[in-house]
C-alpha cells in the first residue's frame, strides 16, 4: 500500500479514538470523491504534504458526548469500508457528519457532494403543510446562522392546521460564518422544495449543513450546553492534546505526540475496533 493510501487510512482512525460500543445509529448515506466533542465539532489534520489529510466532523446539536462519539466511531469505520481508496469522502449518519480530503476543508463553503432522503408519505393538506414548514425553516435558518463559533444549530416545531405538528432541525458546521451558514441553509431549503415538497419527512444533506423535518419529534428538546470559554494560555504547556474550535486545522505534529507513536496508537485503535465488530 502506498504512503498516500496508508496516511488516509490511518487518518480515518483518528476519528475513532474511543472503544466502539453498541450502535444505536443508522448509517444511511455516503459519498466517495476525489477539538473537543463536548460541543459536537471536530477539526483535525494529519500527515505532511503531499500526503496531508484534513477532516471535519459534526454531531447534531442535541447529542451528548457518548452519542456523538458512538456516531463518529461508527461513521469513520464505515468510511474506511466504503472509501478507503479515495482521497476525499463525505458520510452522513443519523446523528453526525464526517468528511475528509487531501485539501483544507475548514471554512470552505462547498456545494457537493449533496443528497436528500425523504419519507414516502405525503401530507394530506400539502399547501398548508408547505406554508407552515417554510415559515418554520426560515426562522430556524436565521437562528442557526446566528449561532456562535462553537455551534450553529436550531430546532423547533410548528402546528399545521388543528391537529398536526411538524418538527425540524437545521445545522451548519461552526467553521461557517453567519453568511456562509445562511447561504448553505437557504440552498438546503431550495433543495427540499424540489426533492421532497409535500413529504411528511425529509433530510437534505450537504457538506456544510444539514436540514431535517418530520411529523414526530426526532430530536431532544434541549440542546447540550456549550462549554465555558477556554482558560487563558499559561507558560506551562499541558501534556494533553487540545483542539481549537475556531482556529484552522491543527497538524498532529503540534499536539505533543511523537509522530510514530501516534500513528501506532491509531493502528491499535483500528485493530481493537475491528475485533469488536
Amino acid at each position: 500500500m502506498g504512503s498516500s493510501s496508508t496516511t488516509f487510512l490511518l487518518f480515518l482512525l483518528s476519528l475513532a479514538t474511543l472503544t466502539l460500543s453498541q450502535l444505536n445509529d443508522v448509517y444511511f448515506q455516503h459519498d466517495c470523491s476525489d477539538t473537543n466533542f463536548n460541543y459536537g465539532f471536530f477539526n483535525l489534520s494529519a500527515g505532511e504534504s503531499p500526503d496531508k489529510v484534513y477532516s471535519i466532523a459534526l454531531c447534531r446539536g442535541d447529542m451528548n458526548q457518548d452519542a456523538c462519539n458512538t456516531c463518529l466511531n461508527y461513521t469513520a469505520t464505515e468510511l474506511k469500508q466504503f472509501c478507503s481508496r479515495n482521497k476525499a469522502a463525505t458520510a452522513w449518519s443519523q446523528f453526525c457528519l464526517v468528511r475528509y480530503a487531501n485539501r483544507d476543508l475548514y471554512g470552505q463553503l462547498e456545494n457537493d457532494p449533496r443528497t436528500c432522503a425523504f419519507n414516502p408519505m405525503n401530507a394530506s393538506n400539502p399547501d398548508q403543510f408547505n406554508q407552515t414548514l417554510n415559515e418554520l425553516l426560515n426562522e430556524l435558518s436565521a437562528e442557526a446562522a446566528a449561532g456562535g463559533p462553537l455551534r450553529k444549530y436550531a430546532a423547533g416545531n410548528a402546528t399545521v392546521g388543528s391537529s398536526q405538528t411538524v418538527y425540524a432541525t437545521m445545522q451548519c458546521t461552526p467553521d461557517m460564518d453567519q453568511q456562509n451558514c445562511s447561504t448553505c441553509l437557504n440552498f438546503a431549503i431550495n433543495e427540499y422544495q424540489s426533492c421532497c415538497s409535500t413529504r411528511l419527512g425529509c433530510r437534505v444533506l450537504r457538506p456544510n449543513c444539514v436540514l431535517r423535518f418530520e411529523t414526530n419529534q426526532f430530536y431532544n428538546q434541549t440542546a447540550i450546553p456549550l462549554p465555558s470559554p477556554p482558560p487563558s494560555p499559561t507558560t506551562s504547556p499541558s501534556p494533553t492534546a487540545s483542539f481549537s474550535p475556531t482556529s484552522p486545522p491543527t497538524s498532529m505534529a503540534s499536539l505533543e505526540f511523537p509522530a510514530f507513536g501516534f500513528v501506532f496508537a491509531l493502528f491499535l485503535t483500528l485493530s481493537s475496533m475491528l475485533l469488536l465488530n
